[in-house]
Parts: structure tokens; C-alpha cells; sequence
């Protein structure tokens, strides 16, 4: 499912759920562009400046977010990383509304990605699904009208292997 969703956009694509607070890469199927952002299955990456981590986020009953925020250091990786709590909740907000989340350079400066939910049978998130491109290349608007409907069809298709 992840490479034919590769090919179909000729993108990276990643599986991945939320563990530790962190976002956990189970799978992933690398298109043939490079990005700086080297991650493989087993690689985990901060959930708050992630667009496969907002999703997740977005996924958890709120005491369990407000747990996360009691927890998580929020740290800068890029000039654009939201690192204000209240501006975040308001983000992760709107992905629970939308249904997907789209981050612009918040981990690297040049990447762009957007995330949709896997749900299992009961609805409940059980992971998220995301695509990556270079933000030179595609834009935002793009990125929601050409990704976005190929994820969508794919997190429904994994959906169905999932308890």
C-alpha cells in the first residue's frame, strides 16, 4: 500500500503511530528524491511539529493531549516551529476538525508534509499516514488537492486490515 501510494505520487510516504510522545515510523517507502530528513521504520521524530504528530495528537481524548503538554519540552527546529502551547492546541484543534494536517518547515526548512489518520474499527486514531515533498516544488494548495484525496483512499484501505 505505502510504495504504491510512493509511486502514485512520487513522494516519501510513512505509517506511523504515537508512542512515548513521540512519533514512531513504522513504515515508510522512500522515493527516489532525498531529503536531509533521513527517517526509516524504527525512527521517531518530535509529535508537536510533525504533520504524521498532529494527526496523532489530534487523535487523543484531551486529558490525554494536556498530559502530552505536560510533558513534552516544545523546542524550535526551524524559525517556523510553533512552540507556543496555546497556538498549538488551536493547530491540533483544527486537524481534529479537517481531518489532516499540513506542516511547513516547522522540522526542516524545505519540507513540506501532510497527514491523514489510519482509524481502526471503533473510529479511534491508531495511527496516521503522511507524504513529504520539497516546498520549492509543490504548494500547500497542491499538496492538499493532489495528496490529500491518495491518502485519504489509502488510510481507508489500511484501515480495513486494523482491529
Amino acid at each position: 500500500c505505502l510504495n504504491q501510494l510512493s509511486r502514485l505520487m512520487n513522494e516519501s510516504c510513512s505509517l506511523a503511530v504515537l508512542e512515548a510522545d513521540e512519533v514512531l515510523y513504522i513504515s515508510r517507502s522512500q522515493a527516489s528524491r532525498v531529503l536531509s530528513v533521513a527517517v526509516n521504520a524504527g525512527s521517531r521524530l518530535p509529535a508537536y511539529c510533525t504533520s504524521l504528530g498532529r494527526v496523532l495528537l489530534a487523535g487523543l481524548p484531551e486529558a490525554e493531549l494536556d498530559a502530552y503538554f505536560s510533558r513534552v519540552k516544545l523546542v524550535a527546529y526551524t524559525n517556523r516551529t510553533v512552540i507556543d502551547e496555546a497556538e498549538l492546541r488551536e493547530i491540533i484543534a483544527d486537524v481534529r476538525h479537517k481531518g489532516y494536517a499540513v506542516v511547513e518547515e516547522e522540522l526542516e526548512i524545505g519540507l513540506r508534509s501532510i497527514a491523514v489518520p489510519v482509524r481502526g474499527a471503533s473510529g479511534a486514531t491508531v495511527a496516521a499516514l503522511n507524504a513529504g515533498a520539497q516546498a520549492t516544488r509543490i504548494t500547500r494548495s497542491e499538496v492538499e488537492q493532489t495528496f490529500l484525496p491518495a491518502l485519504l483512499n489509502a488510510a481507508s484501505e489500511l484501515s480495513v486490515l486494523l482491529p
